[in-house]
């Protein structure tokens, strides 16, 4: 018999969101290049979106691997969702997430994502805000500063989009 690593993945997958539509394409693509990995799906809420929409657009290969529950420690978890909610669940966590497109995080995002083993983010500038985001912490009695949140976990940007220059130029005709 065949020994898989367990992975599970709790995101939106179902839902018409922003995260929902990169669920997808997160959990498809990690299908596709990781078959030697068995991939079930925790299907989460993304705030009030509707859900449905695997069944709607016939995304079968998806439904499939949705469980309703975790019985079992997998391997690999990853959460896509905002940092304030990453959990490690796995023996190996990996939170993803747009990030933040401002100057400063805040402090329970850093949390969250010193929860986890390895965060992705979408942006450059998502990054530099986490990895630049710093709170001391004091102590209510004393006033003195007892330690520093700060990021700790590792952070990669992962690229979303198209890469111009694996395209050529098209000339359209009138």
């Amino acid at each position: 018999m065949e020994n898989k690593i367990s992975c599970v993945i709790s995101a939106p997958v179902d839902t018409y969101s922003g995260y929902g539509a990169r669920s997808r394409d997160l959990i498809k693509t990690i299908i596709e290049t990781r078959p030697d990995w068995n991939i079930t799906i925790l299907s989460q809420r993304w705030g009030n979106t509707r859900f449905g929409y695997l069944e709607d657009h016939n995304e079968t290969g998806l439904q499939s691997r949705i469980i309703t529950n975790l019985t079992f420690q997998p391997d690999v978890w990853i959460q896509v969702t905002i940092p304030s909610e990453f959990q490690k669940v796995g023996k190996y966590a990996i939170g993803v997430t747009a990030g933040i497109e401002t100057t400063l995080c805040d402090a329970s995002w850093i949390q969250g994502c010193n929860n986890m083993d390895l965060v992705l983010v979408s942006s450059q500038h998502a990054k530099k805000v986490f990895t630049e985001s710093k709170y001391n912490v004091t102590d209510n009695r004393t006033g003195q500063v007892t330690s520093y949140i700060e990021l700790k976990t590792k952070m990669e940007v992962l690229f979303e989009g198209v890469d111009t220059t694996k395209y050529c130029k098209i000339d359209w005709e009138d």
